[in-house]
């Protein structure tokens, strides 16, 4: 709902109130926190109504779009330079209500209705100022974008997609961080003095930070506080940038990070900003979490895919690398029968001449010799053995060994008269071109045209470099979601799996396309089990690819139980990373148990809310995840221990999210117990003596 009256505006969805006014021309941030009950009377008064004090000179103001040089000396939300002055002075205009969320050709947040537009402008510069808010069910978008009204080019340094106020308070700071292998590790610090500052300079999101950060109180926990959430809807260089000033007051910055030569914005032209997602809980960090979620489910995922089961799949990277043949991959298929598998998925190698990583990446054509019947042989196996088939793409990159490079060396990212520089004895193809994003997808066209294949993974392998501007990196982007726009167009019914040597780029704008994201390189299941509790910390778990993989562990040398690697792979979607036809009978059967229990629990899974009950990064490993069905009729739980410890028992487990009144039973351990009973007195858990130890418990109302 958006209240207006008398230049003063009131957004709230019954949960979190936003507000901000106009004063002496200028947008001045007022609240935002737990929902107010605000009544046209109140709202003719914003100081009264939210709390306020009216401070005096600029300095002393929280502005709702900060500038430069207007006597605000905190971090902007905007700068822009021309040949009089570097300072902005933009004053409100105008506000109106839209309809509905006008559409800006970026990945962004869906099915948003009434959107207030507020105008605001600097006549020196000639220039306009829109700043966007949509209120959803579970959050606030919003992003800006500037006009230029003249007739003389400016040029944009900063356009934060939102700027954010917080008042003097004890906050403390959470972000995602990491590396290859080991992404989204969660850090939480104080907001201390001075400035925060989260960003890619990569030009993909990146596997050191996530374009996510969370401003919590002091003494929130997991179940209890305030905790405000921002996730920019965007896939390459990001800046996020939290100040805490002199009088202990916090702005958050998130948006676009422009390098340094800035945007050029030519007369009569406009630069929009993409969309940062917002939400509010009173719940603790994981009431955010949920409130994300849901959002993301209901106003992010593509709906044909949102709440519907992706399929179990095995993908063949980790069994075979680049070793393979028709025969060996006809092998590989056999070995899944039976299994439960949906889709066998073909990784790397398959194409050009592909032996190893130095080649053959653009050539995206079979290689005979692995595959000399195409392949029309190994999917005809898959089918008849009632799984479907997908295969793997690396469409932005170029190796030098390859056709492609030889033919078109210039669609290789690079500046005139300097050497390219090579990382994985690669390139990166220029997808601010449209003839190159035109010739990838004609490749990638004719082999799906082709053949039967209903998964792609798309990989992005390394970040970029030798960018000759901040409009490059941006129209690489765009050029990215012009190839995600074209196959979800053509091929409506294909699943893309999303991929960035696992979570480089697991970001909203990617989730817009794809339903699901390679959560990580790492499949063991101990590291597995921090990086998917990060990842959830904005990520709905059904966007979350996880893979049960052989041990020891090619990534860690780790050997974990299998029953614990499909408990920790079981909260997202589940798969397979080795070759089922080399295991056990005892262990083929354990899979088949697995598959057939997910599938059953699958509905659950995805549309359930997550309940984080023990933090690995804080219990040296212990992990544990609850998800509840809507109604509170379901449960599903998961534990894993890390290492065992010399006669040091486990205290009882307690559960959240049920109802306290109602019986249930706990299937596993043949008890029935009420709600209250789960979550006050807790449930003993059997892993003692166990390295890497895990339980799965099922829980359902019975009265």
């Amino acid at each position: 709902m958006i209240q207006i009256l008398d230049k003063v505006f009131h957004l709230t969805n019954g949960k979190f109130s936003y507000a901000f006014y106009v004063k002496n021309g200028k947008l001045v941030h007022s609240y935002f926190g737990k929902a107010l009950i605000v009544t046209e009377r109140t709202l003719s008064n914003s100081a009264v109504a939210f709390g306020l004090k009216d401070n005096t000179g600029r300095d002393c103001e929280c502005f709702e779009y900060s500038e430069l040089g207007g006597g605000d000396y905190r971090v902007p939300a905007i700068v822009v330079r021309n040949g009089k002055c570097i300072s902005t002075d933009f004053v409100y205009s105008s506000h109106e209500v839209l309809k509905t969320k006008p559409d800006f050709g970026m990945p962004a947040l869906r099915n948003g209705g009434q959107t207030l537009k507020v105008s605001l402008r600097d006549d020196l510069l000639k220039l306009e100022l829109y700043l966007y808010y949509t209120v959803f069910d579970n959050g606030l978008a919003r992003r800006a974008e500037l006009k230029n009204l003249g007739s003389d080019s400016v040029v944009i340094d900063r356009l934060m997609s939102a700027c954010i106020e917080f008042p003097a308070h004890g906050y403390d700071i959470i972000d995602l961080n990491g590396r290859w292998g080991r992404e989204c590790n969660v850090s939480r610090n104080p907001a201390g003095c001075g400035i925060k500052t989260f960003a890619s300079g990569r030009g993909v999101t990146s596997h050191q930070h996530n374009p996510f950060v969370a401003v919590v109180d002091g003494d929130a926990t997991e179940h209890f506080g305030d905790a405000f959430g921002m996730n920019l809807i965007y896939s390459g260089n990001f800046d996020i940038q939290c100040e805490t000033d002199e009088k202990n007051r916090l702005r958050v910055n998130i948006g676009v990070n422009i390098a340094a030569d800035g945007i050029t914005l030519n007369g009569g032209c406009a630069f929009g900003s993409p969309e940062v997602a917002i939400v509010y809980s009173d719940e603790g960090i994981g009431g955010m979490s949920r409130e994300f979620h849901k959002l993301y489910r209901k106003n992010l995922l593509n709906p044909k895919f949102a709440d519907k089961r992706r399929p179990v799949v095995v993908n063949s990277w980790e069994s075979m690398y680049f070793d393979l043949s028709e025969a060996k991959f006809l092998d590989f298929i056999e070995g899944a029968k039976g299994m439960g598998i949906d889709t066998i998925v073909l990784d790397d190698g398959w194409f050009g001449k592909r032996d190893s990583d130095n080649s053959s990446l653009g050539d995206w054509f079979i290689d005979k010799a692995k595959f000399p019947n195409g392949l029309k042989k190994i999917i005809d196996c898959c089918k008849k053995n009632g799984m479907d088939f997908g295969i793997w793409f690396e469409p932005e990159a170029i190796n030098p060994e390859s056709k492609l490079f030889k033919a078109h060396p210039d669609w290789a990212l690079g500046v005139d008269g300097r050497e390219r520089r090579q990382m994985r004895n690669q390139y990166v193809l220029d997808f601010s071109r449209a003839e190159v994003v035109d010739c990838i997808f004609k490749q990638m066209k004719a082999i799906l045209d082709e053949y039967d294949i209903s998964y792609v993974k798309w990989d992005m392998n390394r970040p970029l470099s030798d960018v000759i501007s901040a409009e490059k990196y941006i129209k690489f982007v765009s050029g990215v979601y012009e190839l995600y726009e074209r196959l979800n167009k053509e091929y409506p019914d294909l699943i893309i799996e999303g991929c960035s040597s696992g979570g480089g780029r697991f970001d909203p704008a990617i989730l817009y396309y794809s339903p699901f994201i390679w959560t990580s390189d790492d499949t063991d299941a101990y590291e597995r089990a921090h990086i998917q509790y990060g990842t959830s910390l904005c990520y709905p778990l059904q966007t979350l690819s996880n893979h049960v993989s052989v041990c020891p562990n090619h990534q860690t040398g780790r050997t974990i139980p299998l029953c614990t690697r499909g408990a920790v792979a079981s909260l997202g979607s589940l798969g397979y990373e080795l070759n089922l036809g080399k295991l056990s009978e005892e262990e083929r059967e354990e899979i088949r148990r697995q598959i057939a229990a997910y599938k059953a629990d699958a509905e659950l899974i995805l549309t359930g809310d997550l309940y984080r009950l023990l933090n690995p990064f804080e219990t040296g490993g212990k992990f544990c995840e609850e998800i509840v069905s809507p109604d509170k009729s379901r449960a599903y739980v998961v534990y894993l221990r890390g290492l065992n410890e010399c006669n040091m028992p486990l205290p009882p487990l307690r559960l959240r999210g049920l109802d306290e009144t109602a019986v249930y039973t706990v299937k596993e351990k043949n008890l029935t117990l009420t709600g209250g009973d789960l979550m006050y007195g807790g449930i003993d858990l059997d892993v003692y003596g166990k390295d890497f130890g895990s339980e799965i418990l099922h829980i359902e109302r019975i009265a």
